[in-house]
């Protein structure tokens, strides 16, 4: 066996006190269920290369989006992604553990050179086809709503000149999508985020040594 397996209910699968995240290490500490056949698969073949056809269906473009950001920024390849935690509160990690039912938890190390970090909250955009704008340092609150909705209102007046639905990105000209996801690109900056942030993270393959512990739910 490549790493540990125990087994625990979902409550109990993060074990207590500060869970140590730290997204500017060199090696990041990462957090992922996945099913009993990935377990296997990882066992078996040493790799755990994920599928882009379980994908949501209506987010394809968006996970479509995210795995081009992973061909340009990583040295590493491949068709799809999998996804892992990299800072959340431990008991939002063991909320994420209850919405799945006789799956595994990993924990896992892997390397920072292979894994494309992007802030959790505002993926939300991308998974919404929808602009993303961070207020801008030493900005109150009047000032950024104010700016930000001066672009939106733009842009969206562009979208509806042209006659295109806004969240049917297949017609738009390239031009206008290009200006759209543009924005989205925020969401690999750290520095545009407190230190509260959730983030997430995306590699192109799970190997079998990154994996420390795996917890079997038995709940």
């Amino acid at each position: 066996m490549p790493f540990p397996i125990r087994t625990a209910p979902r409550a109990e699968a993060v074990p207590p006190g500060r869970v140590g995240y730290d997204i500017t290490a060199p090696v990041l500490l990462l957090h992922t269920v996945q099913t009993a056949e990935a377990i296997e698969e990882l066992v078996s073949t040493g790799r755990l290369v994920p599928d882009p056809a379980l994908a949501y269906g209506e987010y394809t473009r968006a996970y479509a989006w995210m795995t081009r950001q992973m061909g340009r920024r990583l040295p590493t390849t491949g068709a799809g992604a999998a996804w892992l935690w990299a800072k959340i509160p431990r008991a939002g990690l063991i909320d994420h553990c209850h919405g799945y039912d006789g799956q595994v938890l990993l924990t896992c190390r892997v390397p920072r050179e292979r894994v494309l970090l992007s802030h959790y909250g505002d993926w939300h955009s991308v998974l919404n086809a929808s602009l993303c704008y961070r207020d801008l340092p030493g900005e109150d609150v009047a000032a950024a709503d104010a700016r930000i909705d001066a672009l939106q209102d733009d842009f969206y007046a562009r979208v509806d000149a042209a006659g295109l639905d806004p969240y049917d990105l297949d017609p738009w000209p390239d031009e206008l999508r290009a200006e759209l996801e543009a924005t989205w690109e925020i969401i690999f900056d750290p520095s545009w985020y407190g230190r509260a942030a959730h983030w997430q993270a995306t590699v192109h393959e799970l190997r079998a040594e990154d994996v420390v512990e795996a917890v079997r739910f038995t709940d």
